[in-house]
This record gives structure tokens, C-alpha cells and sequence, in this order.
């Protein structure tokens, strides 16, 4: 049986993903302890396991900008980038469905909640914009929209503004068919991280969050 084993693909795994190396054991111990269904069946339920944790827990992470440049990244794996005071840019990094909408709503409240924290500590300006990247949302279900319409609605009470930035289509046709465009306003729905960006500083210096510069927002599009 040993001798079936293909070590060097195995230790591939093992570089590669480790995750992936667990899988190719539980399905060989299968076998070798068990039968070839059992070897399978380990298999197949631990990739399943793998994918609902995968949907149910995205990633989810504060951005920075680079440096002179209008691009926005993630500052744990870009440290060089830069928070903007007075805003938070979090990026969605996976679909929002009714598995993982509760976690995604607890997590930005989270975010918040430690950025509000460690502006008061450093005495900078206070919070009033939350910048939602939804660039890796490639589909939302009823209960993603409600979600959403929650955040709104509790940001609002805290007095801070919603903005969504980098919307695909398909998600875009949802939002307003569900009337959440509506009622977040269209002048808060953005092309792009950047524009989004800097629409809220120029409300930070001029002007109050409900009267926001009608400027880069998404374009009107067939709905059908």
C-alpha cells in the first residue's frame, strides 16, 4: 500500500496547501483502515467542510491607499499603506449569503467599533464615513440585502454614513431592485474605491454627510 503513495505530490501538498494535504491523508487512512467509499466519502465531506467554512467566514479587511497612487490595498499585507482619518474602507472578500450575513454584520460592527476606539485615543478627527469594498461580492442573497439594510440603518443612528464602492452588475441589479439603492442614495455608490474616497473628504471639508458631491457615482443600468 506504501508504495502508492506519491510522496513527492504529497510533500507538494504540503508546501502548497496544507489544508489540501489533509484532505489526500484522511482519504489514504481511509483506505488503507478502512475501504475506498470510506477513503472517499472522508475526502469529499472534509473539501464540503472546507468550502462552508470558506462562505460562512469571508475575509473581511481594512484597506490603506499606496502611497501616490489611487490604489487601495490591504494594510496587513501592505503596511505601507495608509488609513485616511475620519473614514474606514473595508473590503468583503467573498458572495454575502444568509450563512454568512449575521457574521459579516457582527464583524463590521467590530471594525468599527476598534476604529471609533483608537480615534478617540489618538484624538484625531472622529469617524463619520464606512467605505464597504464590495468588489469581491460576485452575488448577495435577501438576507445579504437585509444585512445591509441593518448596517445602514445602525450606522445611521450612530451617526455615521454608509457608502458602497466598486459594485459588479449582478450585485447592482439586486441592490436596486431591492430599493436598497434608494435607500442608501445613488450618490453614495461609487465606481471605485478611490472615487468613493474622495467624495467623503471633500464632504469631511466642506460640507454635512447628507449632502454628498454628485460626482463618480455609479451610471444608471438596465435593471431587466
Amino acid at each position: 500500500m506504501l508504495g502508492l503513495v506519491d510522496y513527492e505530490a504529497a510533500m507538494h501538498l504540503w508546501r502548497l496547501d496544507k489544508f489540501d494535504f489533509f484532505v489526500c491523508l484522511s482519504a489514504f487512512l481511509g483506505v488503507v483502515f478502512g475501504t475506498i467509499e470510506i477513503g472517499l466519502i472522508l475526502s469529499v465531506g472534509i473539501s464540503v467542510l472546507r468550502l462552508l467554512l470558506f462562505v460562512g467566514r469571508p475575509k473581511i479587511y481594512v484597506m490603506g491607499n499606496i502611497q501616490n497612487t489611487e490604489i487601495y490595498r490591504n494594510i496587513e499585507q501592505y503596511p505601507q499603506a495608509t488609513t485616511i482619518s475620519g473614514l474606514i474602507i473595508l473590503h468583503i472578500d467573498g458572495p454575502i449569503y444568509f450563512a454568512n450575513s449575521s457574521y459579516l454584520r457582527d464583524r463590521i460592527g467590530r471594525w468599527i467599533d476598534e476604529e471609533e476606539e483608537k480615534l478617540r485615543k489618538s484624538e484625531e478627527n472622529s469617524l463619520q464615513y464606512i467605505i464597504l469594498d464590495l468588489s469581491a461580492v460576485g452575488n448577495i442573497d435577501t438576507s445579504g440585502i437585509s444585512m445591509l439594510e441593518e448596517v445602514n440603518k445602525i450606522l445611521g443612528r450612530r451617526d455615521l454614513k454608509l457608502v458602497i464602492a466598486n459594485p459588479g452588475a449582478e450585485l447592482m441589479k439586486k441592490l436596486s431592485k431591492s430599493k436598497f439603492t434608494e435607500t442608501i442614495g445613488k450618490d453614495w455608490i461609487h465606481l471605485t474605491v478611490a472615487e468613493a474616497v474622495s467624495a467623503c473628504d471633500h464632504m469631511l471639508h466642506t460640507a454635512k454627510p447628507d449632502s454628498p458631491e454628485k460626482i463618480s457615482r455609479v451610471p444608471e443600468f438596465n435593471n431587466v
